[in-house]
């Protein structure tokens, strides 16, 4: 009998076992030819999860998860995970290894939601990371640690947007006399040829994985291994650079590639030298593209105080960050400072975290919560901050959307440059009727259908729905039909989230009547917008994700 797991085979069976005294399985994460990672809760540290990864050991001693729990309790560096526990072999051959969990998504997922290959930028980023990592791996004391199976799958992109390499199940120590592996295993199309057919890996075999995985991405999803043709990118320097690079990394013979990760680093720092050159270039001749600068913005404001829309502008980033999308919540320096509180900004917030109203021009430490960036007021200082230079402030923040929460200051005159400026706006109320009968709602609300009649992305949003006598009639006061309605979420969620330091957005309990009410309008209304330049917004396969999960 499995002393850890009942014995039912299928998985919902196992979720809820606990196991080590301390680790409860709580769903599957993701499963290979040969094991399974769930999400686990900490019954001895409430709120702190874990990844458990369950391998059945097959005899091969280069697929023994007690290898694979060696290899990473040796290593200690931010762009892998940590290990923290390891279980061998139960008496059905399945053992059990303990690490942190990570919240992300694989470059794998990344790319099979986007719309077109994924950012030059942002693959030259992660690469250079990737390099920083096996330039550590590679360089051991103890002798060369080769992962053997760089692939997208095996990429992690966490919160901070920084690369996690996952699964060492093939990961070994380089021996200078010896001269095969013992198993030759690796993903055909990302693994070297010299891996594949004679079994023998080095640093060098790594560097060519990196290479092939480059690749994949950059030419939409082909393998070099099948075409064997070179990488073709359109653009200037950079891509001329990188191009030549992938190329060199996938040269069949490892004497002729870069001998190391750090000879490939500084190349990828080049491209991006490169690029940032090019940009400063092109400002100092006012010729930078506004779709080059600038992603996509939303500004989220109530009819009165108190409509919700500082709940709407987190549940739109919510629904964005499922979906894979990093954006950003900014709270304008005119608006009551909410955020703070409902993420407990004592507990949660970054220790050097520099507040909105104080944030230096080079920017500070970022909060992140999933896909999500936090630009938060703290309440000692509302009041106190001032709106100039937020333009330039936006600018800087490294989001796909960007969601300003403007409150109820629609007439102000740096909002209304907002407004100007957004791709999207959004106008929220709730039923209260006293609400409805102040004057400045219905100035609100005619100031925002002239802007929708000059062609503006002007939406109204109902908030707080609830089924009582007057719903009909509700709805009917709006300008026009609302584009969404939010169902009431109960208080008591809301009071419990908000004490967990937690959005109640995701909450289990929430998000599934929270996406069902805004995931239609969220696809149909994002997805065709395009930049000023013409060109798509780099989110299109937004539509498809949400009508699938609808």
């Amino acid at each position: 009998m499995n002393r850890f797991f009942d014995e039912a085979p299928d998985l919902v069976r196992i979720s809820g076992t606990v196991f080590g005294g301390r680790y409860r399985i709580v769903r599957p994460l993701g499963e290979g030819g040969m094991s399974t990672v769930f999400l686990a809760e900490d019954t001895k540290l409430p709120g702190k999860k874990w990844a458990v990864k369950r391998t059945r050991e097959y005899g091969i001693s280069e697929l023994s998860a007690a290898r694979e729990a060696a290899v990473l309790m040796k290593l200690s560096h931010p762009y892998l995970p940590h290990v923290v526990d390891f279980f061998p072999p139960d008496e059905e051959g399945f053992s059990h290894l303990v690490m942190e969990y990570i919240d992300g998504v694989t470059l794998q997922q990344l790319f099979e939601r986007n719309d077109g290959p994924l950012p030059v930028p942002a693959l030259i980023r992660y690469s250079i990371q990737l390099c920083e990592l096996l330039e550590y791996m590679h360089e051991m004391e103890s002798g060369p640690i080769i992962f053997r199976d760089i692939k997208p799958s095996n990429i992690m992109i966490d919160t901070r947007d920084h690369v996690r390499l996952i699964d060492f199940g093939i990961a070994r120590k380089q021996t200078a006399d010896r001269h095969a592996d013992t198993v030759p295993l690796g993903t055909i199309g990302f693994a070297a040829p010299e891996l594949l057919e004679r079994g023998y890996s080095d640093m060098r075999s790594d560097l060519y994985s990196l290479g092939a995985t480059l690749y994949y991405l950059l030419s939409e999803g082909r393998t070099f291994h099948a075409r064997r043709e070179l990488l073709e990118l359109t653009g200037g320097a950079r891509e001329s650079m990188l191009a030549d690079l992938v190329a060199r990394l996938l040269d069949d013979v490892p004497e002729r590639r870069p001998q190391s990760a750090a000879v490939a680093r500084a190349v990828l720092e080049q491209c991006l030298e490169s690029d940032k050159a090019r940009a400063s270039s092109s400002a100092a001749e006012g010729l930078v593209p506004t779709h080059e600068i600038r992603r996509m913005r939303i500004v989220v404001g109530g009819l009165y105080a108190g409509a919700g829309a500082t709940f709407t502008a987190v549940t739109i980033a919510s629904l964005l960050g499922d979906a894979g999308i990093a954006n950003a919540v900014v709270e304008h320096p005119r608006v009551r400072p909410e955020l703070y509180g409902m993420l407990d900004g004592e507990r949660n917030a970054p220790p050097n975290y520099d507040y909105w109203s104080s944030r230096p021009d080079d920017g500070g430490s970022p909060w992140r919560n999933g896909r999500t960036e936090w630009i938060v007021i703290h309440p000692i200082q509302a009041g106190a901050v001032s709106s100039v230079n937020l333009e330039q402030r936006l600018y800087r923040i490294n989001a796909a959307v960007t969601i300003i929460d403007v409150g109820e200051h629609w007439l102000e005159p740096d909002v209304s440059e907002l407004l100007d400026e957004a791709d999207v706006i959004v106008a929220v109320a709730d039923p209260n009727p006293s609400r409805w009968m102040l004057p400045l709602t219905g100035n609100y609300a005619s100031a925002l259908m002239k802007r929708r009649e000059e062609g503006g992305e002007v939406h109204f949003i109902a908030n707080k729905s609830v089924s009582f006598k007057g719903s009909k009639e509700w709805l009917h006061s709006f300008p026009v039909k609302p584009s969404a309605t939010i169902p009431n979420v109960a208080y008591e969620e809301i009071v419990r989230s908000s004490w967990k330091g937690e959005p109640v957005q995701q909450q289990p309990s929430v998000k599934p009547m929270l996406h069902k009410a805004l995931a239609t309008w969220i696809g149909q209304t994002l997805v065709p917008l395009r930049d000023s330049g013409g060109g798509r917004l780099g989110i299109g396969w937004l539509g498809k994700f949400f009508s699938v999960r609808s």
